[in-house]
């Protein structure tokens, strides 16, 4: 659990660093298996806001690290949305949240961490959507995810996946068979 650690008490994200993923009434939750102690959510939506930035990037809800075994942890980008319709989504925004947090926010603001050929990262990017309000659930289909071109990143291809409300984070040996 060193790159959680180091995260930790990494002091420009201590301010970021939360409990729970969890906006527009739509959040992220855990099975019992998991050590919650063995995650890390770190709002970077929130780190952005607070740089108070003439042009914002624009970035996912919240990154999730979790410790799987000895330097190898599952990262999860998380784009959280309550809409009525999936037409409310606007796909160039989202394909631009999730590049924006790969290519700065870990590549450049975190670049000590991720970057450390010690710690091997799988990252998933998620998309989180539905309509949520008092206890009902409406699922959307995200088919129009498949549209959107894979996000190149260390080597490797990265696709969007949607889930409805709300999605729940496995154990790393079931999460690299059933979430994705």
């Amino acid at each position: 659990m060193e790159l959680i650690e180091r995260l930790r008490n990494e002091s420009s994200i201590q301010s970021f660093i939360v409990s729970e993923c969890e906006d527009e009434g739509i959040c992220v939750e855990f099975t019992p298996k998991i050590d919650r102690n063995s995650v890390l959510i770190i709002k970077v939506d929130d780190f952005y806001n607070a740089k108070h930035l003439k042009i914002r990037p624009a970035s996912v809800d919240c990154l999730i690290i979790q410790f799987c075994q000895e330097n190898q942890y599952q990262v999860y980008l998380v784009e959280l949305k309550n809409v009525q319709k999936q037409q409310f989504i606007h796909r160039k925004n989202l394909h631009e949240k999730f590049k924006n947090t790969l290519y700065d926010f870990i590549r450049n603001q975190l670049v000590d961490y991720f970057y450390d050929e010690k710690y091997e990262c799988q990252f998933r990017l998620i998309l989180n959507a539905g309509k949520q309000e008092n206890q009902q659930i409406k699922i959307l289909s995200l088919d129009f995810l498949l549209s959107l071109s894979p996000i190149l990143f260390q080597g490797k291809r990265y696709g969007i996946h949607g889930f409805p409300p709300n999605f729940v984070v496995k154990p790393c040996m079931q999460s690299s068979n059933s979430n994705i």
